[in-house]
């Protein structure tokens, strides 16, 4: 039976290499390995019964259970989605949670079958820990510079044409790091969000010369930065964009306006967000000026539902950038 071990998971992550993740569903979704696709020996319920069994009647019994559960056509199903994944160029690779049963059966069917695919010697927990090792030892071995700015500096701009190699870390969180940072798509869980930054810093440890990381705090929407890369963030030198306040202007609203579910007529629930992303943060405005600027939206709305026109957002903005953005920034 062929593995892969922990002197291989380096080579195995940035290979490219098929990742079958056969876990449950509620396994994967909780934190799996960036590129893996789930194809499960059991279903969530399924493996709910299986764990129930092993509490009370011990493992053989439970084991028995499996393969009653996983037999006939749910057996061929099951293998022939491994084999289709597992087809060159894939050159994949099989994994559980500990790189016990599971793995070992998924192998055993497809041996069969007749494909030879090695396991994840450990599992995911293997895979987990070594990622884990990675995001405490890696940033102090990258020449970092970080990117800093007021809002609206155009800093992710700037890391994406600079021509240096950089870390995205908000397109790794899938938030712009901002009281009114949330994309359309939900964030990643931690786990995911750790494992694709470890993944990212093994790719950046290769990299020659600089690395540019823009400026963020240690929580990007609900995604926490990790310790050992924050506290290299802090120590590494600094680039400083200072754009205009007004071009800083036109960057928010083309970002968090234009380039937003706006741009489809009638839709108005982006403006119920701005509107939230305001109340969040109304003790640090004060209740004055969160009363002014949820005006200033409300005026927006109605404009656009009744013209379509999009401009007078820029009011509002240009008051969170005074009042709540640049005094914080300073």
């Amino acid at each position: 039976m062929k593995t892969v071990g922990p002197g291989d998971f380096a080579g195995l992550l940035l290979s490219g290499r098929r990742l079958i993740d056969v876990r449950a569903p509620v396994e994967f979704n909780a934190g799996a390995i960036p590129g893996a696709v789930n194809l499960p020996l059991l279903t969530d319920e399924e493996r709910h019964q299986v764990g129930l069994t092993y509490k009370t009647q011990g493992q053989q019994a439970a084991i028995d259970l499996g393969h009653r559960l996983v037999t006939g056509a749910v057996r061929r199903q099951r293998t022939e989605s491994w084999l289709a994944a597992a087809q060159p160029p894939a050159d994949a690779v099989l994994y559980c949670f500990r790189g016990g049963l599971r793995s070992q059966t998924a192998q055993t069917w497809l041996q069969e079958a007749g494909w030879d695919v090695p396991i994840v010697t450990g599992g995911y927990k293997a895979l987990r820990g070594f990622l884990l090792d990675t995001i405490a030892k890696c940033p102090a071995e990258i020449n970092w510079q970080v990117v800093s700015g007021p809002t609206g500096s155009g800093k992710t701009d700037y890391l994406k044409t600079s021509g240096h190699a950089y870390l995205d870390l908000e397109g790794l969180a899938k938030h712009r790091g901002s009281a009114f940072g949330g994309l359309s798509e939900p964030q990643p869980t931690q786990q995911d969000f750790e494992n694709a930054l470890a993944l990212e810093l093994l790719r950046l440890a290769r990299a020659p010369g600089p690395v540019l990381i823009e400026d963020e705090s240690q929580q990007i929407g609900d995604r926490t930065l990790p310790e050992a890369l924050f506290r290299q963030m802090k120590k590494s030198p600094k680039i400083i964009l200072a754009p205009p306040f007004e071009a800083r202007v036109e960057k928010i609203f083309h970002d968090y306006v234009l380039n937003s579910s706006l741009r489809q007529p009638g839709n108005v629930k982006r403006f119920a967000e701005f509107r939230r992303a305001v109340t969040a943060i109304s003790r640090k405005l004060g209740g004055a000026r969160t009363q002014e600027i949820l005006h200033d939206l409300q005026t927006a709305q109605a404009d656009f539902e009744a013209t379509g026109g999009l401009e007078l957002n820029r009011v509002w903005i240009r008051k969170i950038l005074q009042w709540y953005y640049d005094p914080r920034y300073r």
